[in-house]
C-alpha cells in the first residue's frame, strides 16, 4: 500500500506504514497524525465529560480536525495549525 497524501499532494511514491483510523487510506510516517479517540459521557445532569477511550489511533490530515482537538502533545499539531 502506498500513501495517499503523498502521491495526492506531492507527486511522489512512499510505501504506506499505517491507515486512517477514519478513512482507512495509506500514510506514511510525515502524513500520519498519532492522536487518541474521545468520547462524550454524561454521568449527572448538567455535567458532561469526556472520556479518552483506550490505545492510540493514527488520522489522516484530512480526518483529524473533525476528530481530534489538536493540542501541543499532538504529534504534528503545530503544523496544522499554521
Amino acid at each position: 500500500m502506498r500513501c495517499y497524501d503523498c502521491e495526492m499532494k506531492h507527486n511522489r511514491t512512499m510505501e504506506a506504514s499505517a491507515t486512517c483510523s477514519v478513512c482507512s487510506a495509506g500514510l506514511c510516517g510525515e502524513h500520519a497524525i498519532e492522536g487518541y479517540a474521545e468520547e462524550k459521557a454524561q454521568w449527572s445532569l448538567g455535567n458532561p465529560a469526556v472520556v479518552r477511550l483506550n490505545g492510540r489511533r493514527i488520522f489522516c490530515e484530512t480526518c483529524a480536525p473533525d476528530y481530534l482537538e489538536l493540542t501541543p502533545t499532538t504529534r504534528r499539531a503545530a503544523s496544522l495549525a499554521g
